[in-house]
């Protein structure tokens, strides 16, 4: 997924295609352990958010486009609230 050119949410809901390979096999491992281990899907919900990365267009004086880190607030707030809402 590229960021470039991205300034807004993906409003679209048929945007993502199916599950990813990785998630579907780690839910096979986490199935099979002896203690239950549930796994926290955020892929999908992150992948909708394109506009969320550090670039030229939140902050001028940013010279590139960062699509491996998110902007604060923002995308992990949202994780660190589904995982407190986990916890408790």
């Amino acid at each position: 997924m590229q960021c470039k050119g991205e300034q807004n949410p993906v409003k679209k809901l048929s945007y993502l295609g199916g599950e990813d390979e990785a998630d579907i096999l780690l839910g096979k491992i986490l199935s099979k352990t002896r203690k239950p281990i549930h796994m926290l899907k955020l892929n999908k919900m992150s992948q909708y958010r394109v506009d969320g990365h550090p670039s030229i267009y939140g902050n001028p004086r940013y010279k590139g486009m960062d699509c491996t880190h998110w902007c604060l607030p923002g995308v992990p707030d949202t994780w660190n609230q589904l995982l407190y809402a986990n916890l408790i």
